[in-house]
């Protein structure tokens, strides 16, 4: 066979796919993800060099499969950057295992370390633990590993132990690097979600410190837990955000003191509710002094058994980045949510209403306003009704469309109904007297 004849399949197969996921209109056109196939945690976020840089785990092929693992796609660390975080290029995988059988499951969850000398991540391997990886490159797309990794292994009778080696976060001060290992603690009276404190003075050498916090059951029920960690200061503050595993997947996060290499929670919230999807929060701080967050999103209705990628098959491709976003704190310590500004260089083609009254009973259709990627911005004034809101992503029939509801002095709704069935979710949610519901 000819050598241009052995490569005509895998190139057709290629082009088709290309041509699939470009003519999608479910495929995100502005977010963060991958230019094929399925992914899943934000892992370490840096900015370096005037550059933004994500990592996520995303899939390679198994070349063992059948002789040293059941699976036939492996977890690795996909990374792409940005100079002005709508503009994304995709670089070759940072982080992948050694396909010689060390390294069966793949490359699981981890951090940057913050404010580290030189660029340096911090991951689990399952079945060994912590390891530490290491770039001198402006570009961050060549990364070494420790040749003493796992630095912290996984304990050998994990009932002797009071710490749990799962997904890490760490961060360099004093002098000291300090990793937050583990999403429990079995220290009793450190029951529910805890995280423990380890510390180094070489990336190397670690020493478990203690439980980090004391969660409290006001705010999380038990079985949660404290998993994909991010820790950092926030304004006069210490914010702890973390992703849930149970009772179902969501971020969350407290807000607190820090002190004497312990954190005392004073505030939490939850940035997720049952039936949405947004999961392993990581953040980094850019030359602008911004604490900026990026999530992993997945498709809930998707997301189906351990092996969630096999579903993208059908689409070549599976969830989403979250839009960058600005956290701070505003004048009463609370935290305050926004994109950044540089989305805004996505407008175009420009089209507004002067405010008007809807009645009771009918919608009111915007004429000339359609398509499947669009920035909206709505202010409704609630009146006396008990409920508005807006339906996006509508077909000519009403079979499909999605309803944004605000139950007044209740709980804000967003319902989907498509081919694929209906979802669901509501979040808490009340405005002060007299303010406006805006909707962006």
């Amino acid at each position: 066979m000819a050598e241009h004849e052995s490569l005509e399949s895998p190139l057709r197969s290629v082009r088709i796919l290309r041509e699939r996921l470009w003519n999608d209109p479910h495929r995100p056109r502005y977010h963060l993800l991958p230019p094929d196939g399925f992914f899943n945690d934000s892992n370490g976020t840096i900015f370096w060099k005037g550059r933004y840089h994500v990592f996520y785990l995303g899939r390679l092929p198994n070349p063992n499969l059948g002789e040293s693992s059941e699976y036939d796609w492996l977890p690795v660390w996909d990374h792409s950057s940005s100079r002005d975080l709508v503009h994304w290029i995709h670089h070759p995988p940072a982080i992948v295992p050694t396909f010689d059988g060390k390294t069966p499951l793949g490359i699981f969850s981890g951090d940057a370390v913050e404010n580290a000398p030189v660029p340096t991540l911090i991951y689990h391997v399952p079945e060994q633990g912590t390891c530490i990886a290491t770039s001198e490159d402006d570009d961050l797309t060549s990364w070494t590993p420790l040749k003493a990794n796992p630095v912290i292994p996984v304990p050998g009778d994990p009932s002797k132990c009071e710490y749990i080696v799962s997904d890490p976060c760490a961060w360099y001060e004093d002098g000291v690097y300090y990793a937050l290992i583990g999403n429990k603690n079995a220290k009793p009276g450190y029951e529910g979600d805890c995280t423990s404190l380890f510390r180094s003075g070489d990336l190397v050498h670690w020493e478990y410190v203690h439980p980090f916090y004391r969660s409290d059951r006001r705010w999380t029920d038990k079985i949660e837990d404290c998993a994909c960690p991010d820790f950092f200061p926030l304004a006069d503050r210490h914010m702890l955000l973390m992703h849930v595993h149970q009772p179902y997947g969501h971020c969350q996060y407290y807000l607190g003191r820090y002190e004497n290499r312990s954190f005392y929670p004073e505030d939490h919230g939850r940035m997720g509710w049952p039936g949405g999807s947004l999961s392993a929060p990581e953040t980094l701080l850019d030359d602008k002094g911004r604490r900026i967050f990026f999530g992993w999103i997945g498709e809930p209705d998707r997301l189906v058994g351990n092996r969630p990628w096999d579903d993208c098959f059908a689409t070549g491709w599976g969830s989403v980045m979250s839009l960058p976003r600005i956290i701070s704190l505003d004048d009463a310590g609370k935290l305050r949510i926004e994109p950044v500004p540089e989305l805004e260089i996505l407008r175009r083609n420009h089209r507004g209403w002067e405010a008007f009254e809807l009645s009771e009973t009918h919608d009111e259709i915007l004429p000339h306003v359609g398509g499947d990627c669009l920035e909206i911005l709505v202010a409704l004034d609630p009146v006396n009704a008990t409920q508005v809101g807006v339906k996006v992503r509508c077909s000519p029939g009403g079979e499909e469309e999605t309803v944004i509801t605000y139950e007044v002095a209740k709980r804000l709704n967003v319902a989907a109904k498509n081919e694929s069935g209906e979802s669901f979710q509501e979040a808490p949610f009340c405005l002060a007297a007299g303010e406006l519901l805006e909707l962006r």
